[in-house]
């Protein structure tokens, strides 16, 4: 529930995709061969019913948005910073994860806000881990770009 959350950024869409996902589990259980951990395919099978959402949502709405995800915990914790200022970075935050393809964005929120290893990440997502590498370090050089700003504050 926890990373359809974070990839749909909508509590009700959140819950039909754990909803779908549970179904999925249900009907496919036989055919898991313990080649991976159960919580590896599990994750893959959340992030695929979810792009799938998305790209359904695309269709109909022309661009998905982020802009309900909760991002406080990305946000410094400064006593100096003004609760105004602290709206500022989110939005900008939301901003920057908005212009980040969906494949850099997934890898970015299961490597550091879901705190997956690389490893499991590409089992996941079956790739190899230079791929997961590659689009977190895109991700990464994407968001530095888009939040130059903040960079020393």
């Amino acid at each position: 529930m926890g990373l359809a959350l974070k990839l749909v950024n909508d509590i009700f869409n959140a819950e039909d995709i754990y909803q779908e996902v549970f179904m999925k589990v249900f009907k496919n259980i036989k055919k898991f061969r313990f080649d991976s951990d159960f919580s590896t395919w599990l994750y893959r099978i959340t992030a695929n019913t979810a792009f799938n959402f998305q790209k359904g949502m695309k269709k109909h709405s022309g661009k998905y948005s982020y802009e309900n995800e909760d991002v406080d915990q990305w946000l410094p914790s400064h006593d100096s910073v003004s609760s105004d200022q602290q709206r500022e970075m989110q939005t900008s935050i939301m901003n920057a994860m908005n212009t980040l393809p969906q494949k850099q964005r997934t890898v970015f929120i299961m490597k550091h806000l879901e705190q997956l290893k690389i490893i499991d990440i590409a089992g996941i997502l079956n790739c190899i881990e230079g791929t997961v590498k590659k689009y977190l370090f895109r991700a990464i050089e994407k968001l530095r770009v888009e939040l130059k700003e903040y960079r020393y504050a």
